[in-house]
């Protein structure tokens, strides 16, 4: 389960945030308090803050590769959250806080803490898909299957190959080995259309298929 909550999509979430919104989302404040504050003024407030959200984060991250100080992490989450809620940086400080929580098996703190990054951002938003994601698991994980699969069925289109895996994954915990197979099948599909090879769902959609009778391993699931 920990695996699971180590998606390299941390960084790539960060790039598409920032390449999608950090811009814009500049433009937008100036725009809006220029009139009241000097240009000056502004960037030194608005650099400063993200600065310190930045500096927490990476506290955070430092204490992690460090095995440093649990308290210590906590505290730097728990700022993040109170006084710099609406960034990313507390999303992904949640984040770290719930697969942190996965590892010592405290699920109910996981879960917490990715309800918490959800709420604090655009759930569609690349950031909040990933997020969606990792609650998805924790979810299934605690035995709130029906609502993980809920999740992973109406997720955007940032992580179509993780969504996918995830949802095969928990059918076959579940013991739907067909279902698992369609996930599976889609998800390396929509991999292909990436212009990628998952050599993961590869692997696994040829083993299930083993498991299956032959007309069942051919039929993607559906009725011919």
């Amino acid at each position: 389960m920990a695996d699971h909550m180590q998606d390299e999509a941390d960084l790539e979430a960060i790039k598409r945030w920032w390449d999608e919104n950090g811009k814009s989302l500049m433009a937008a404040v100036i725009v809006a308090v220029v009139g009241t504050l000097g240009w000056q003024q502004y960037e030194g407030y608005q650099g400063s803050r993200e600065q310190a959200a930045s500096d927490l984060y990476a506290t955070m991250l430092a204490i992690r590769l460090e095995e440093g100080d649990p308290a210590a992490l906590a505290l730097a989450a728990e700022t993040l959250r109170s006084e710099h809620g609406g960034s990313a940086y507390a999303q992904f400080a949640a984040m770290l806080e719930a697969r942190i929580a996965v590892e010592a098996n405290d699920l109910e703190s996981a879960e917490a803490s990715l309800r918490w990054a959800l709420s604090a951002g655009n759930p569609q938003s690349d950031i909040g898909q990933l997020v969606q994601l990792r609650l998805a698991r924790v979810l299934a994980a605690r035995g709130a299957e029906a609502e993980a699969l809920a999740i992973l069925d109406q997720a955007g289109d940032a992580y179509p190959v993780a969504y996918a895996q995830a949802a095969g994954d928990i059918h076959l915990a579940a013991g739907r080995v067909q279902e698992a197979l369609v996930a599976y099948r889609v998800g390396r599909d929509a991999s292909a259309e990436l212009g990628e090879m998952s050599v993961v769902l590869d692997n696994k959609v040829r083993g299930l298929e083993t498991r299956l009778p032959v007309d069942a391993g051919e039929s993607n699931g559906e009725p011919g």
